[in-house]
């Protein structure tokens, strides 16, 4: 056999899929440094209530009552890893397109970017959802721009600055906004925001289209400002080992840790369009104890006020839309119940309101 034919079967430039860089980020502010800590404490400062005042008695101004002081707690939960590797007659053979450096930018791109993006959109959509800010009203393309406006509106109403807002939509959406008579495409972008979707900016608000793929299921647009949320990456770390023991050729990791947090006193400044409600995600670890035992763990340690939490076993996780009824599962004690697992399992955990419908989810693997 003549090793110089090796090759023939493949090209000399490798067909690269389509990606695009983060457009999440521009949702996000950098205010706070989670810098060798896991968890950072935002405090907050309540007001109080005006009164009349008394020209007489001993509380003339109204009863003086101490300010509490709000603490909201964000603790960094994300911690994903990749590896993969391109062993080195693979390489040669095919001519040197199999490149390791290459492939992780590929990955970056394709895969950890993706993530992060779905990752923080599903996050502001859900605390939209909780908080009632939110729509399920049907789109077309006569009432895009309409349903976009009434989202400016419930922004300005609860006092968030106008300039710096931004929408991102589905690309179905942006369709709609073009073909309804009301929207007018307002200035230029500049071409970085051409690269990040931006098609037009309203009131000081940029409006950007993103893969439905990134968009929580059903999602019309996501009304925010970037003062509303943070995303910090504490790690990202990306390796490449040459010829490592065991191995003829490149072994590639790498690890992200990150997460994303609405702070509790800006979250009114997050509005969300879509088909149908979204779920909060749930913290879900599991340690299994032996004899077919898990021992279940929930970061928050306890449901929302008024809720409980279910679980169901399976193959999968289960398949959960706001509002799904789960009062045909199991309830889970709390966090720290131990529940029974057939071999490798997923359990799905929701939590629910005293009517069994769902509100947050999330699994785990065993």
């Amino acid at each position: 056999m003549d090793n110089r034919n090796l090759a023939s079967k493949y090209a000399k430039k490798v067909d690269e899929r389509f990606s695009r860089e983060s457009q999440a980020m521009l949702a996000l502010n950098s205010d706070y440094s989670f810098t060798g800590v896991r968890t950072v404490n935002v405090y907050s400062i309540p007001t109080v209530a005006m009164s009349d005042y008394q020209r007489s008695g001993d509380h003339r101004y109204g009863i003086p009552n101490d300010l509490s002081r709000n603490v909201q707690t964000m603790t960094v939960g994300r911690d994903r890893a990749f590896t993969f590797i391109i062993d080195k007659g693979d390489k040669t053979q095919s001519q040197m397109v199999m490149d390791a450096g290459k492939a992780l930018g590929r990955q970056l791109k394709e895969v950890w970017v993706p993530e992060f993006d779905s990752y923080v959109f599903r996050k502001l959509a859900a605390e939209a959802t909780a908080r009632g800010n939110c729509s399920t009203e049907e789109i077309t393309k006569e009432n895009a721009y309409e349903m976009f406006l009434a989202a400016m509106e419930s922004l300005g109403n609860k006092n968030v600055p106008d300039k710096g807002r931004v929408a991102f939509c589905s690309y179905k959406f942006a369709n709609y906004l073009k073909q309804d008579p009301a929207f007018i495409k307002t200035g230029d972008s500049s071409q970085e925001m051409l690269i990040r979707g931006v098609i037009g900016e309203v009131d000081g608000c940029r409006i950007v289209k993103v893969p439905s793929s990134r968009l929580p299921s059903g999602c019309a647009f996501l009304l925010t400002h970037p003062l509303a949320a943070t995303a910090p990456k504490q790690l990202e770390e990306y390796k490449t080992h040459a010829d490592p023991p065991g191995i003829s050729g490149f072994l590639v990791e790498g690890r992200v840790v990150y997460d994303c947090f609405v702070l509790a006193e800006k979250a009114d400044a997050i509005y969300y369009h879509g088909e149908q409600k979204v779920l909060r995600d749930l913290n879900v670890t599991a340690t299994e104890t032996g004899d077919g035992k898990a021992v279940v763990l929930i970061n928050p340690g306890v449901p929302e006020d008024g809720c409980s939490w279910y679980y169901k076993t399976g193959e999968k996780p289960e398949a959960l839309a706001y509002d799904g009824d789960v009062s045909g599962w199991d309830a889970l004690g709390g966090s720290g119940s131990e529940i029974a697992v057939e071999g490798e399992s997923c359990i799905t955990v929701a939590e629910a309101g005293a009517d069994g419908k769902a509100k947050a989810v999330g699994f785990v693997k065993v």
